[in-house]
């Protein structure tokens, strides 16, 4: 059967080779303020582990010294936590820091100096463990909606698994044997409770790089789905959501509208104040088209001046009044080059449809774009509505 001691030197293992791993990972997320705690909550707690094992070797150590290794060890878990709730956005208040800081110290203070006792260091222990996972938990599930549920399900496996498994083992440890005589002692919750660390910690580990990597992945999604100079949902992201969209009004029979819109005399800007100038204005106008469209439309830049929104609207009559609202918004607002306004209008095509079972993306766009075509055929600066074409629905 193991002993404590041979599993503590296991544990020490796993968290320096995790330290090692994070250390990597650390690097390669240097912007991830997630990673940098994780890395340097992980270390701490190796630290504390390490001592923790060193003095509890020693026959009879000095009782601030296991004071002071414990209190290292769950220092490293509260840093753990700080981590995730950075990572997640989701920042706790810092009266949980204090209250957890607290805990520590007067629990083990108590358990230490005042009324020593290794049972009662166990019990803090383990509570400090499961109020700290509780919180790591508290926050994953909205790392789950930002990036996906790949890491989070290690994680909170790991989290949960710890949860239960600790409390369980707190609670027979009191139940069944009131007193050990420390971490290398005789009691029968120890090696249980060793080696839950070591299965739950080495998944932690792990959890928490896939979190890092998770990050990392939807980010270059968002990269590949936004438009780098005004932030908006590129072409690509534009077609996903008109997919989207369509299936949805098939689903519950409703039309759907689509418009595009340019700046009018777009070259003359870049002509007379330069191609900066003409990013200055293009930033603006997304900007102002952002604020101009609803919270159910789909607004995107799909290359060039030119700019695309789908409009959840119930009719002709509101599509028309939704896309004069975004062209009027435009209008008033101008940007300025130099200090000095510039004025910037735009022609609207938009198209309103019946989501027929052969109608897709490329048609809606081909009868929007000729109905912009009209628009700045007939003077500019205004709105056209056209038709969709059942141009290829052929067998």
């Amino acid at each position: 059967m193991l002993d404590t001691k041979s599993l503590s030197t296991a544990l020490i293992l796993i968290l320096i080779i995790g330290c090692a791993l994070h250390l990597v990972n650390w690097r390669m997320h240097r912007n991830n303020r997630g990673a940098k705690w994780w890395t340097l909550g992980l270390c701490v707690q190796t630290v504390g582990v390490i001592a923790t094992a060193a003095v509890n070797a020693i026959g009879n150590p000095p009782m601030l010294a296991i004071l002071l290794v414990n209190s290292l060890a769950l220092s490293g878990l509260v840093m753990l936590v700080y981590g995730t709730a950075s990572f997640a956005d989701r920042p706790l208040p810092r009266a949980v820091y204090a209250g957890l800081a607290s805990s520590i110290l007067l629990g083990m203070g108590w358990a230490t100096l005042v009324d020593p006792s290794a049972t009662t260091r166990l019990v803090v222990f383990g509570l400090v463990q499961l109020i700290s996972n509780g919180l790591i938990l508290s926050r994953l599930g909205h790392i789950a909606r930002r990036d996906g549920a790949m890491g989070v399900v290690v994680l909170a496996a790991s989290v949960v698994s710890l949860f239960l498994l600790m409390g369980s083992l707190v609670i027979w440890q009191l139940m069944t044997q009131p007193e050990i005589s420390g971490m290398y002692g005789d009691g029968a919750v120890l090696a249980p409770a060793m080696l839950t660390l070591i299965a739950c910690k080495t998944t932690m580990i792990f959890g928490y790089l896939l979190l890092s990597s998770g990050y990392s992945q939807a980010r270059l999604e968002e990269l590949a789905l936004s438009d780098s100079l005004t932030g908006l949902p590129n072409r690509r992201a534009f077609e996903q959501a008109v997919g989207q969209r369509l299936a949805s009004a098939r689903k519950h029979d409703r039309l759907i509208a689509l418009a595009i819109f340019d700046v009018d005399h777009f070259k003359q800007i870049n002509d007379t104040h330069g191609h900066d100038a003409g990013d200055t204005v293009l930033r603006h106008l997304g900007r102002v088209a952002a604020g101009a469209v609803r919270p159910n439309d789909v607004l995107a830049r799909v290359g060039g001046e030119e700019f695309a929104v789908i409009f959840d609207v119930e009719d002709a009559a509101e599509l028309v009044t939704a896309a004069n609202r975004l062209r009027l918004a435009i209008e008033i607002d101008q940007p300025r080059i130099d200090e000095a306004p510039v004025a910037v209008t735009v022609s609207v095509g938009a198209v309103l449809a019946v989501s027929e079972p052969w109608l897709d993306f490329t048609d809606l766009y081909r009868a929007a774009d000729q109905a912009l075509y009209r628009a700045k055929g007939t003077g500019r600066n205004r709105v056209v509505v056209g038709e969709v074409e059942p141009i290829r629905h052929a067998a």
